[in-house]
């Protein structure tokens, strides 16, 4: 039999929950501790808590936003895609009677990248002192990424792209360096530049000779305006030098010093125009007893022979 005393205790209690209109262990309120910012493949620690006298047990229920669910107080997470999400927390008690629901917003952002030079390019590949060369980079990194070239021949770009000619041949240290505000790097290329030579030059096999009086090595006004053809040649065909052979007829007097004197008329002429003397060489030949030329007054000439 319960005692009048006990009723009366239990009826207060009753009283006391009708007129508080609460239940003081039903989940009432929840308390979320969530990152606010994360990295894609980051991992973030979640935890929620009901109030303290939520009557056990209490069941915690996360969806992240993303498709993904879990079961507990404290998880963890990775999102692995940049965006906002909503994680939303659920807690209740007494068989899902009592429920309590939070939401946190996270931010999650791709890692900074720092930039990176991966390759150098040149377009085209094969370069000479008259082509226009494009230079490019492949390249990794956040934006604004900032371009320092140093082209190797003293001149410097700004350009992703630079365009250049080098004026001479050689070899030539292309370098980048690359930067954002996560960090720095650099990369250079080693390229070869030849001489321009125009299509015919390759073809060459022989230029003009000259002839002179008897017993002369002066070069006479027609000589020189047969010479000019060999100076344009020589400067155009820079990958080309030369070789000046003098020859007397068998009549001649000192065939040998002769022979030479009119090699060296030629090689002055064409040093005075502005041929470098490295580029060419000298022989005299003496008294020659045949030629491909015709005549013994044809022997009394200087011949220039092309040489790759």
């Amino acid at each position: 039999m319960i005692s009048i005393r006990s009723y009366i205790i239990a009826l207060a209690g009753v009283f006391a929950i009708i007129l508080t209109g609460c239940n003081p262990r039903a989940v009432e309120s929840l308390l979320v501790d969530a990152p606010e910012t994360l990295e894609t493949n980051q991992s973030g620690d979640f935890s929620a808590m009901a109030n303290e006298d939520a009557r056990a047990p209490v069941a915690y229920s996360w969806d992240f936003g993303d498709g993904t669910t879990m079961d507990g107080t404290s998880v963890a997470h990775t999102f692995s895609e940049a965006g906002s999400y909503t994680v939303m927390v659920t807690a209740s008690n007494r068989d899902g009677r009592y429920t309590v629901s939070e939401s946190t917003n996270v931010m999650v952002m791709n890692p900074p990248v720092p930039s990176q030079v991966l390759a150098i390019l040149t377009n085209p590949t094969t370069i000479d002192t008259q082509t226009l060369v494009e230079l490019s980079a492949n390249v990794r990194g956040d934006a604004p990424m900032t371009y320092a070239w140093d082209l190797g021949d003293g001149s410097t770009s700004s350009s992703p792209t630079p365009q250049h000619t080098f004026m001479s041949a050689g070899d030539y240290t292309v370098s980048l360096q690359l930067s954002n505000e996560h960090g720095q790097d650099s990369r250079s290329l080693d390229i070869s530049v030849v001489q321009f030579e125009p299509a015919y030059c390759a073809d060459l096999t022989e230029m003009n000779s000259v002839l002179f009086d008897r017993n002369s090595s002066v070069l006479s006004d027609d000589a020189m305006m047969t010479l000019s053809d060999n100076v344009e040649i020589l400067g155009e065909c820079l990958n080309l030098n030369a070789r000046i052979e003098g020859m007397t007829s068998p009549f001649e007097r000192n065939p040998q010093q002769l022979s030479e004197d009119r090699a060296r008329a030629l090689m002055d002429h064409y040093t005075s125009n502005g041929i470098d003397a490295e580029r060419l060489s000298m022989v005299g030949l003496g008294s020659s007893s045949g030629s491909k030329k015709s005549g013994a007054d044809q022997f009394q000439r200087a011949d220039t022979i092309p040489i790759r």
